[in-house]
Parts: structure tokens; C-alpha cells; sequence
């Protein structure tokens, strides 16, 4: 690390802190004791009140420790509100607490580091044991802080289908994290979309448990590091959220229904193969499981997270989900009532401002909570303290810390992920645009100027939009552009666009955006309709008054009319969906000539977009959710029990608008039936898929050749099919490839009627194909 005048003086206090020279160091000061060591030796010295306050954060409360004209770090405030330290401070790059907060909700990226070290420094220095703090941070898609890289949402990474590239966004994420101070990254997300009425979805990565749980293990390994201990440009990963299932009719928070069959078959899986990957802490749900909410659910987080998946590390509650165990669930008088039953469950730490569990010093003296619950908490915050390295490096550089952000590979990487996240859904021929054929494009929607970048975004230092793009890369093409409609008006600049309050837009003023959208559309050669979601129609629901779950899939708002305007123009249409949830868009899918999956694609959106439209980049991205045809059709999930299809509704069986897995390309593909090693195997043994795959095309493409597994006769029912395997290949023009996966008996097991993991003898249908509804089939016996 570069020796700066700051560092120096950092160095110089810190060892001020420590005993006198020649003095023997505690045992929780070497670096080379063991981890666990250090703890025992640290917990033996804090006094309750010092336990206490490691298990708290701040957030909204931060303006408690701060001037409140400048919002700089105050040490003179700090000693009052938090004299004995505190564990964690939420968001430190955010004005949270600060009158600027809805206007201005990041701060600029120096002084957040400014206020990180002041923290650090005050807690490291002036407070009895030294004890320095944690800093957690949003990371879904990117670190969520002014100035840093955008990715594209979780949907978008999903719908890649690779998981290094996953990886590598998160690398990023973290990197850009740590250098900054944040040693605890908010991510991933591993819920499933389910049903995607509910907001929350534009966080999930699709729907399957196997896909979720590869790109959730990716994630982990990106933030993390490939091994434990953490590196030093590595941050802890937060896995979220255990486990929210599927919320009754799609609203957020409300009470998921699970047996534990289903727990254990659908929802568990992501999380087992990220606790796989060492994920370091885990974030309970808000909602209820099997009855119980899960910051008070010991069956939950003790019996299933540590006992049945092996989680070690520590749970740090959802944004106050420990205080809801009261004020929401009723399930106790007050506070203190929250705090034991959330204490007994498990819950290491109260996020994001310890309100509950500041009353746990007086709950243990009254003899409610015992001390060595408490003392099991710290203990697990403390450990990662250590592993950190905080207590021997608490400090940040600043230029290492503003170098990060100026990062052009970083800015390469969100293209590239960009490009491979985008699905194309419908093609007549019409794609791709020739960029040197002088036609004009009427470029209509709106969603055509605005980068969408999605919930849980920072504000990164250059996004582009469709409209910019579409620009940089026309060549001789002319465009013109139009909104056609607002989805809703436009927020304030330097408001974070999933803040605000809905407001509807007059309907006379939308209407007469179509009319000026036909005039542009009917002068162009070729329509190129952004239509979809903004971050306020789908978004997480925090409040009443700022809902973003839907009670329909159709677009928002006057789009459905701005459609069928852009259809009654007659001219070639080119759709493009920029959106955080799967939409029931059966009119675009059966009348445009072209359909584009994009998602928020992130910083680099519009530049993704545009290489798609005008072929520098051949679409390879795979739906990672089913869309369905109408919000009555939801579940629309692939991987449904025999019985779910029985009968169809009167207006007919219910099909998907377009199924997991699914997504065209510029060429052509043929994947071949599997080949198997060996077509009959012993309950414990493993065996090799082989796929061909050849490119029958005149473009170079990728394809994802997809591994299901169905098993026909069971002692209980299993789904019609399970992605058991999956990998992306990029085959050249004419070229082929063969694909070769290796199973184990974990591809074929499942929770028997007792509960028990096995494989159970039989035929087994293995299959391989493009899509979850273009599959080559063969069979294999297990004896």
C-alpha cells in the first residue's frame, strides 16, 4: 500500500491505541493466534454494555454521529451516541438520516471514504478495546454507491447462464467494495421467481433451484474470494433472503406456504450450494415460514440452516425484521418480547439500526436472555472482524479507493454482460439492422432514452440508454425518437428513481405522446418500440405508500395502447422489453416482427442493446424464468409436480408465452439426444452426459446446452423435469462441439417419503436440448 501522509498518521494512531511498547499484546491483538483464540481472549474483556453494542448497526440514526450541516464524521457526538463502539454501520456511502436524503442519496465517493476511516479511526482510538467496525453495503448487481459499476439486474445475469462471467461482476462488486471500506457485501439474492407479481422479483435470478443455486455460488466466490479467509479486495457475502418461498398472491412480506417437503425440494437447494461456496452470513425473510416469521423460527435457522445445511457463520437480520416480530406478526408485546424471541431463533445482528436489540443488556440482567447467547453472537461477529483483518488494517487509502472506480475493464465487463444477458424471443428475419442501409428508425417508447439500471443501484459514472446507443453505433442510419407514453412521470434528478410515491399520468397527456409517436413512426422506415417497467411499477413494497407488486402481467399504464398504435402503423416493429419481472405481452410476441428480452441491463444497457439490434453481437441469452400468458396462469414455473396439468382451464391448457430455458440466436442450432457412459448404474455411482452441438448456421453463436432429469416411478411425486446441468458454448459458423457433463447420485436423489436423501432404483428419462420445451431424450436404469 502506497505510504501517504493519511496512511502514516492512520498507522501512527492506531499504534497509540495499542499498549506501550515492549508491553506483551492481548491475545486478540496477534495476528498470528488462531481466530477463535483471539475471540475467547476479546469476549473475556468486554464488558455486556461493549457485547451489546457489537450486535447493533446504524443507518437512519447515522445523523447521531455527525454535524448535521456537513454530515462529516463528529467524534464529540460519536462518544455519546455510541461510547462503548458499535458492530456495523449500514450504507456509509449514502445520507441517510441527512434532510438531502430523498434529493441527493449518495455521497460524493471521497467523502464517503472521508467518513469510513473517521468511523474507523474513532472506534479504533477512543474506544476502550479498539474494537473496529464492520461497513455493509448493497451489491445485487454492483456496488450501490455513487461513481461505481453497474451490472446488469440478477434476471439479466441469469438469463446468461454463465457462471464465471457471474463471477467475475461480482469480483468487481467486491473489489470495488473493500477498497472502499465495506467489508460486508448485502448479496446474493437467492430467492426464486416464483411468481412475478411480486416486486422483489427484479433481485431474483430466475426461478429453478439448480440454475439459482450455480449463479448464487458464483456470486459468493466472486464477493469472497475462491477460499476462506477473505482477501483483502474480498468482502463477506450476505446470502438473502432464508427463505422467503413464494409470498401468498405475490405481495411483498406476506406468509409463503410450505410444507417441509417443499422447503427442502424447491427453496433450500440455492442456499445449500452457496453455504457450499463458504458464504459467510445469511439474512433471514421477513415472512413466515411454515407459520413461524423467520427471525423467530429456531426450527428455521438452527435446526435447517446449521443443522440440516451446515451454515457456520452468522445471521444478520433483514432491515428491521426483528422489531417486526412484534410490530408486524404479534408475536410479542413490545420490543424486549422481539428481542428474546429473535436472540432464541439465532439472529447474531440487528439490522439497520439495533433498535431491539439495544435492550438486550438489561434483558440479560433481568435473566430473559442468557449471557451466553449473547456471548455466541459476538463471538460470531468478532470471528469475521478477524478474519478481515480490521483489527490490523482498519483503514482505507483514499487514491486506492478512488483508482477503483476508474476501472475501463470494469466498464468492458458490464457491456459484455449486458450483451450475453439479452434473449431474443421472436425473430422474422427482420434482425439483424444493417447499419449501412440509410433507413430511419423511429425509436418509440419510454423506455428509449432513460438507462433503466434497476432497484438497488448506485450511480454509476456514465449509463447509457437505448436512445444513446442506438446513436453510437447507427452508422447511417437516421433516428428519430419519441416517449410515445410515461410510464409514470419522471422523478426529480438525484432522486433515486425506486424511491418516490407512484403518480399517475393524465391520460389526455398520454395520449397525445402516442399521437406525436405515430407522426415520428410513420415518417421511419422501422419501428423500435422500449417498452416495459421502471423501478417504480416493480420494486421491493417498504411501505404502503410505495407498493411495487402487481396484481396483473400486462404492461403498465397507457403502453398496451401505445402497442396497438405502433401495430396500426404498418411498418416493421422491433420490441424491446426493459423490465424487472416477466410481462404477459401476448400481443407483442404474436404481431411484432422482432422481440427482444433486455431486462435492466445496467450502465452499458443501451450499448448492449444496440449491438444486438445491429448484429456486432449475436444473441445467446436464455429465459432463466418462464413468461406466462396471463397473471391467471401464475405458477407458471417449469418444474411442476404431474398432478399441477391434470386439467385445463376452460379456456384452454395453460402453456407459457415462452418457457425456461428459451432463447433465439442469429444461427441456427442442432443439439443432439445425450449419450450416456454407461445406460444402467448402481444407486451411489456417477455417469457422463455427452451432447453434440453443432452450429448449422452462417454466424458464430453461443447456445446453452441444458441437462434435465425426470425420474418416472417414485415412492412420492417429483417434477416433470429438473435441471440437473447446464453450460454455455460458443460454437462457430459451421463448426460443432461435444459437451460432456459428469453426475453424481445428487442428480438423481430426492427427499423420500421419511424425509431421507436417496436415490431410489428405477428408470430414469435424461434429457438434453436448447429449451426446457426442445428436448432429445434417453434413458437410464438405476439398480
Amino acid at each position: 500500500m502506497k505510504m501517504t501522509r493519511r496512511t502514516l498518521l492512520a498507522t501512527t494512531g492506531l499504534a497509540l491505541a495499542l499498549p506501550a511498547l515492549g508491553a506483551a499484546l492481548p491475545t486478540y491483538r496477534r495476528a498470528s493466534a488462531p481466530v477463535a483464540e483471539r475471540v475467547r481472549d476479546l469476549l473475556g474483556r468486554m464488558t455486556l454494555d461493549e457485547k451489546v453494542a457489537q450486535l447493533c448497526s446504524m443507518w437512519m440514526t447515522k445523523v447521531s454521529i455527525v454535524d448535521r450541516e456537513t454530515f462529516a464524521f463528529s467524534p464529540e457526538k460519536a462518544a455519546k451516541a455510541i461510547p462503548h463502539g458499535i458492530g456495523q454501520i449500514a450504507r456509509p456511502s449514502d445520507l441517510a438520516g441527512s434532510g438531502r436524503f430523498r434529493t441527493k442519496s449518495f455521497r460524493e465517493p471521497e467523502d464517503a471514504v472521508a467518513f469510513v476511516n473517521a468511523v474507523q479511526r474513532y472506534a479504533v482510538e477512543k474506544t476502550r478495546l479498539g474494537i473496529p467496525v464492520l461497513f455493509h453495503e448493497e451489491t445485487a448487481h454492483g456496488l450501490a454507491v455513487k461513481g461505481a459499476t453497474s451490472f446488469p439486474i440478477p434476471p439479466a445475469l441469469g438469463s446468461t447462464w454463465d457462471p464465471a462471467l457471474v463471477e467475475q461482476c461480482f469480483v468487481v462488486a467486491g473489489r470495488q467494495a473493500r477498497r472502499r471500506g465495506v467489508t460486508v457485501g448485502l448479496s446474493p439474492v437467492l430467492d426464486l421467481v416464483r411468481d412475478p407479481r411480486w416486486g422483489r422479483s427484479e433481485e431474483f435470478f430466475g426461478e429453478d433451484p439448480y440454475h439459482v443455486g450455480v449463479m448464487g455460488a458464483a456470486a459468493v466466490r466472486g464477493l469472497q474470494g475462491p477460499v476462506r479467509p477473505i482477501g483483502p479486495d474480498s468482502v463477506f457475502a450476505t446470502l438473502k433472503h432464508f427463505v422467503h418461498g413464494m409470498p401468498q398472491n405475490g405481495l411483498n412480506i406476506g406468509p409463503s406456504d410450505m410444507s417441509e417437503r417443499m422447503l427442502r425440494e424447491t427453496y433450500l437447494p440455492p442456499f445449500k450450494a452457496a453455504i457450499g461456496a463458504k458464504a459467510a452470513i445469511v439474512m433471514p425473510s421477513y415472512n413466515e415460514v411454515g407459520g413461524v416469521p423467520s427471525h423467530a423460527n429456531e426450527q428455521l435457522l438452527q435446526q435447517t440452516g446449521r443443522g440440516l445445511l451446515g451454515f457456520q457463520g452468522a445471521y444478520f437480520s433483514d432491515y428491521g425484521g426483528v422489531g417486526e416480530i412484534a410490530e408486524l406478526h404479534g408475536m410479542a408485546d413490545d420490543a424486549d418480547g422481539a428481542a428474546i424471541l429473535a436472540m432464541r431463533a439465532g439472529v447474531d445482528a440487528d439490522l439497520p439500526e439495533g433498535s431491539t436489540y439495544q435492550k438486550l443488556a438489561k434483558l440479560v440482567q433481568a435473566g430473559r436472555v442468557p449471557q451466553a447467547s449473547v456471548d455466541a453472537a459476538v463471538g460470531r461477529i468478532l470471528a469475521l472482524k478477524f478474519e478481515a483483518g480490521l483489527f490490523e488494517n482498519p483503514y482505507v487509502d483514499p487514491q486506492r479507493a478512488a483508482d477503483v472506480l476508474n476501472d475501463p475493464q470494469a466498464v468492458a465487463l458490464a457491456r459484455t454482460a449486458a450483451q450475453k444477458a439479452v434473449v431474443l424471443l421472436k425473430n422474422d428475419g427482420v434482425l439483424p439492422l444493417d447499419a449501412s442501409s440509410g433507413m430511419r428508425i423511429a425509436l418509440i417508447g419510454p423506455n428509449s432514452v432513460k438507462p433503466m439500471l434497476g432497484g438497488y443501484s448506485g450511480w454509476p459514472k456514465a449509463a447509457v440508454g437505448v436512445l444513446e446507443g442506438l446513436r453510437q453505433a447507427g452508422g447511417n442510419v437516421s433516428i428519430e425518437q419519441s416517449d410515445g407514453v410515461w410510464i409514470t412521470p419522471p422523478v426529480a434528478e438525484g432522486v433515486r428513481p425506486e424511491v418516490p410515491v407512484i403518480r399517475k399520468v393524465p391520460a389526455a397527456d398520454n395520449q397525445a405522446r402516442i399521437a406525436a409517436a405515430v407522426e415520428v413512426a410513420k415518417r421511419a422506415d422501422l419501428v423500435v418500440l422500449v417498452v416495459g417497467d421502471n423501478e417504480q411499477v416493480t420494486r421491493e413494497a417498504v411501505a404502503t405508500i410505495v407498493p411495487g407488486d402487481r396484481n396483473s402481467l400486462d404492461l403498465y399504464g397507457d403502453q398496451d395502447a401505445l402497442v396497438e398504435a405502433m401495430l396500426a402503423c404498418g411498418k416493421p416493429l422491433v420490441a424491446v422489453l426493459l423490465n424487472g419481472r416477466p410481462l404477459a405481452v401476448n400481443r407483442l410476441a404474436e404481431k411484432s416482427n422482432a422481440l427482444v428480452e433486455g431486462w435492466y441491463l445496467g450502465e452499458q444497457g443501451g450499448n448492449a442493446i444496440a449491438d444486438v439490434l445491429f448484429g456486432k453481437v449475436n444473441p445467446g441469452g436464455k429465459l432463466a424464468v418462464s413468461f406466462p400468458r396471463s397473471v391467471g396462469e401464475v405458477p407458471a414455473f417449469y418444474n411442476r409436480h404431474p398432478s399441477a396439468d391434470r386439467v385445463p382451464y376452460v379456456e384452454g391448457k395453460r402453456t407459457p408465452l415462452f418457457p425456461f430455458g428459451y432463447g433465439l440466436s442469429y444461427t441456427t442450432f442442432d443439439v443432439s439426444a445425450p449419450r450416456l457412459s454407461q445406460d444402467r448404474i448402481g444407486r451411489n455411482d456417477t455417469f457422463a452426459v455427452e451432447v453434440e452441438v453443432a452450429n448449422t448456421g452462417k454466424r458464430d453463436g453461443d447456445e446453452v446446452v441444458q441437462i434435465y432429469v425426470r425420474d418416472t416411478v417414485s415412492s412420492v411425486p417429483r417434477p416433470v423435469l429438473e435441471l440437473k446441468a447446464f453450460r454455455r458454448v460458443s460454437v462457430p459458423a459451421g463448426g460443432r462441439t461435444t459437451v460432456r457433463f459428469d453426475l453424481g447420485p445428487d442428480a438423481l436423489a430426492f427427499w423420500d417419503r421419511a424425509l431421507k436423501w436417496v436415490v431410489e432404483p428405477g428408470t430414469f428419462v435424461i434429457s438434453a436440448g436448447n429449451s426446457s420445451d426442445r428436448l432429445k431424450s434417453t434413458k437410464l436404469v438405476v439398480v
